[in-house]
């Protein structure tokens, strides 16, 4: 078991050695290189260890927690698994702060040399690649592996961890499951896994009866586009999604209209756009009217709910859900206008009363926007643990 283990370090070490090679992709999970790629222009793999807050701070975030409130037995059940697996187990916020965490003793040390304690801030803008961040990053459960970690201090550590959301879909934290790498657990994953649904279901159980949907279209356009149906993944092809961004945000629109807002004065046949309503309508079930055309679902859209948070004031929600522009392949005029008007009304809000974990994501899609930069170094208290990762960012952005 040891040898297997220490055969895996040293292929992800070579796989580390050039990250931008494909040579050797099939050694190392690809969300786990495509966040080497985007730690390396801003995160020197040196850094001692994750920023820490507070720890004070993190126990008032933890007491205000939906998830300790509305799950109020799952401090038991990740005792539990930190006992019977000989493992630390930790809760977080969204931006990958530790809110709760239990360690076995033999761990202890170890663990707050590194900052994976209550306070610790495990956002992949400030700590690199590792198991909290990734996790939130891909938007799934990850495993991070000794020395797929970033920072040096942590490639003694493997990670297990999995994104927990709300009943809305936006995320709320996540759980992770962290030991040292030879000590790995081939379970912790699944366990991490089973544990979020568990946490979401319980979520979901006990939001409001009014504000809780349990069926209809989930899309994620900002990024890496996801859909899935009634729970249940959905392939879809970009012109699909296009036609699918122009009805979720409009509501509806008609033949003359659609074909106006995807094509622009391109010269494509009326009868090749109604042979795109048709495959779609076959893929949502048909769940599609026409004349005009209107999904007979319930939907919920990351771009739409982007701008539905600005409204209500919550800049950090809204920025949490900012993965990416919209559907950035997209050449039609209604989603490329559409874009350009979420990147600005996100980038406005952060300059008006912006955060630093708010800024660090926008800044993760437009890394040399100064500006967002600069207001979100001097709004920042200057115990605040992300100001490091802000500087940073600064600096890479300002360099000749």
């Amino acid at each position: 078991m040891i040898d297997d283990l220490v055969l895996k370090r040293r292929a992800i070490e070579h796989a580390k050695a050039d990250i931008w090679s494909d040579d050797r992709v099939g050694e190392v999970d690809p969300v786990v290189r495509a966040s080497w790629q985007r730690c390396a222009p801003n995160l020197a793999d040196s850094t001692d260890a994750a920023p820490v807050g507070p720890e004070d701070d993190a126990r008032d975030r933890w007491n205000e927690s939906i998830l300790r409130r509305a799950v109020p037995g799952l401090v038991d059940q990740l005792d539990h698994a930190s006992k019977a697996g000989d493992l630390i187990a930790l809760v977080t916020d969204a931006d990958g702060r530790v809110l709760w965490q239990s360690t076995p003793v033999w761990l202890r040390r170890g663990a707050e040399g590194i900052g994976l304690q209550p306070g610790g801030v495990w956002h992949e803008h400030t700590s690199g690649t590792n198991g909290i961040g990734l996790a939130l990053a891909a938007d799934r459960p990850v495993t991070v592996f000794a020395t797929e970690h970033w920072l040096n201090l942590v490639q003694d550590w493997v990670c297990y961890a999995a994104p927990v959301h709300g009943p809305d879909g936006g995320q709320v934290g996540a759980i992770d499951l962290s030991t040292t790498w030879r000590h790995a657990n081939p379970l912790a994953l699944a366990t991490v896994a089973s544990m979020a649904r568990l946490v979401e279901h319980e979520l979901r159980l006990r939001a409001p009866v009014g504000g809780l949907v349990r069926s209809g279209l989930d899309l994620r356009l900002l990024g890496e586009p996801v859909a899935s149906l009634d729970g249940v993944p959905v392939r879809l092809t970009l012109r699909q999604l296009e036609i699918l961004t122009i009805l979720t945000v409009r509501g509806q629109a008609t033949l003359g209209e659609l074909h106006a807002w995807l094509y622009g004065d391109r010269p494509v046949a009326v009868a090749t756009l109604k042979a795109e309503m048709s495959h779609l309508r076959r893929a949502l079930g048909g769940q599609l009217t026409s004349r005009p055309y209107r999904l007979t679902m319930s939907t919920r859209v990351d771009a739409v709910q982007l701008l539905e948070r600005l409204d209500a004031g919550d800049v950090e929600g809204a920025a949490r859900l900012y993965r990416g522009q919209l559907l950035p392949t997209s050449e039609a005029p209604f989603v490329g206008d559409h874009r350009h008007h979420l990147d600005v009304a996100l980038r406005t809000a952060l300059l008006r009363q912006g955060s630093p974990s708010g800024a660090l994501r926008y800044t993760a899609v437009h890394p040399y926007d100064i500006e967002v930069l600069e207001h979100a170094q001097r709004a920042a208290p200057v115990d605040d643990p992300l100001v490091p990762a802000l500087t940073a960012r600064l600096a890479v952005a300002t360099a000749d």
